[in-house]
């Protein structure tokens, strides 16, 4: 298969890649360090620039926390409308390796209509009198890994999302110049296509816009470390069945957030 591998700035337009939804990540924006049995403050943040929050998500649609014994611990959620984020906390148990955060939105049903945009099911707008061009539902899944170590393998635990990208490089062995491998799940099963990459500071005035550009192949990918700091790699997976009078197509989103140090 023909690959391409970018390693220069991309602004990619929206006719050459289905459009870019706001995308779900998460940040540790008090800095500092987690501590066992003491808070650690962190915020759900969603935006078109890489990490730059832009608006807050409706609450009942979004869940996160942090992964005990291969389980969500939800946090509460607050709306942070001056941050335009949600703050949540989690309370690591045990540092004696890294732990996983992860945040997660159940999309609502977008209808495209002859009124412009809607949220709602498609039956529930044709009932209304509308006409429904394009029905989507976008769900997102957002992880973040803290603490990581030389010895630990935690960072390469599988959650189960349905589209979920995984380490392979453990992210405490990650550095400048080098490959960071990944492997990319879709269902359960390997993943194959675009993946995108950057990291926080990394031409914030521009949307959309990334510092590395790959393909996945069998669930394969590799991305080459070009700075230091929080890195987010994202993966998409657009047109899947929907659900008949809801929506016509289900499209995933994920991203996978780590400090290179």
């Amino acid at each position: 298969m023909f690959k391409r591998i970018i390693t220069a700035a991309i602004l990619f337009s929206l006719s050459a890649f289905p459009a870019f939804s706001h995308e779900l990540t998460i940040k540790n924006t008090k800095g500092g360090v987690p501590e066992a049995g003491k808070t650690f403050e962190l915020t759900v943040q969603s935006a078109h620039r890489f990490i730059v929050p832009e608006e807050v998500e409706i609450l009942s649609r979004v869940k996160a926390g942090i992964i005990e014994n291969g389980k969500l611990t939800e946090s509460e959620l607050k709306a942070n409308e001056s941050e335009l984020c949600i703050d949540f906390s989690v309370t690591p148990k045990d540092l004696s390796g890294s732990f996983i955060v992860t945040a997660i939105k159940d999309g609502e049903s977008w209808c495209i209509t002859n009124e412009g945009g809607k949220s709602g099911a498609r039956k529930d707008l044709e009932a209304q009198g509308l006409k429904v061009i394009s029905a989507n539902k976008y769900d997102k899944y957002a992880k973040a890994i803290f603490n990581t170590s030389k010895e630990d393998k935690n960072f390469a635990q599988v959650l189960g999302q349905p589209l979920e990208i995984v380490p392979v490089t453990n992210p405490a062995d990650a550095k400048t110049g080098e490959y960071f491998d990944v492997k990319i799940l879709l269902n359960g099963q390997p993943y194959t296509g675009p993946v995108w990459a950057s990291y926080d500071g990394f031409a914030t005035e521009y949307e959309n816009t990334y510092a590395y550009y790959t393909e996945a192949e069998n669930g394969e990918a590799h991305i080459k470390i070009t700075a230091p700091g929080w890195w987010g790699i994202r993966a998409a997976q657009s047109g899947l069945p929907g659900v008949e009078g809801d929506y016509d197509h289900l499209n995933l989103r994920a991203f996978l957030l780590f400090e290179v140090k």
